[in-house]
């Protein structure tokens, strides 16, 4: 008799890391621990296609620069792993092409868990080829401030009619597609990236905000500055 293979269980966690932060690492290091995951990849984007600069003015760095700093930040923990799948992408990178790419690259059966906030979450109804995504993916929604599970909701049942809510669980289920919607409430993240690059810019102390491996890596690179 065959012995059936498990399948590992894979965090996303995409985003422009510009720089990674501890908040970061924090809702890895949750959402790994909560939902038994085996591993968490981090993927940064390359061209994120809704976001061509800062509000701030300063460009995005390098993808160089990015995957350096995701390197020192994550040299700790074994179960975090970086993906450079946007490396080499030169156009836009939606969430429905790096997804389908990453299962064609993984060679073992694995259930992907597709990390997000709750205030991006709200926005999935402009990603590219949204409807197909529960086929391919769990969503891992990250409860934020302003944005109250029934807005969650709201937006499930709009997009994702087939959707039933397990109260109990707090899980969305469907009997078509594969998929589920599970939501994580956290503490909010007392830190950004905007506030990062803020303070480096002003000449101001941004230590306990990011590992010190990053915080070196930016002063040694004046990353920031202008």
């Amino acid at each position: 008799m065959q012995r059936l293979i498990e399948a590992k269980k894979i965090g996303l966690l995409g985003g422009t890391f510009d720089p990674v932060h501890n908040g970061h690492l924090a809702l890895a290091k949750h959402v790994i621990q909560t939902l038994q995951l085996d591993s968490i990849w981090f993927i940064p984007a390359s061209l994120p296609p809704h976001k061509h600069g800062h509000g701030d003015g300063l460009k995005i760095s390098s993808f160089t620069h990015r995957i350096a700093m995701l390197e020192r930040a994550i040299s700790r923990y074994p179960r975090f792993v970086i993906s450079d799948i946007e490396a080499k992408r030169s156009a836009p990178s939606y969430s429905i092409d790096t997804i389908n790419i990453l299962l064609q690259q993984i060679k073992e059966p694995a259930d992907l868990y597709f990390i997000i906030g709750a205030d991006a979450f709200l926005e999935i109804d402009t990603w590219k080829r949204h409807k197909e995504l529960p086929n391919l993916v769990n969503f891992v929604v990250i409860s934020r401030p302003g944005y109250p599970p029934d807005k969650v909701g709201e937006v499930i049942r709009f997009n994702f009619t087939d959707y039933i809510y397990d109260p109990l669980h707090e899980i969305w289920r469907s009997k078509h597609s594969r998929g589920l919607f599970i939501l994580q409430n956290m503490e909010p993240m007392p830190v950004s990236s905007t506030e990062i690059r803020k303070k480096v810019r002003g000449g101001k102390e941004i230590a306990g905000l990011v590992p010190q491996a990053v915080e070196d890596y930016i002063k040694k690179r004046k990353l920031y500055i202008a």
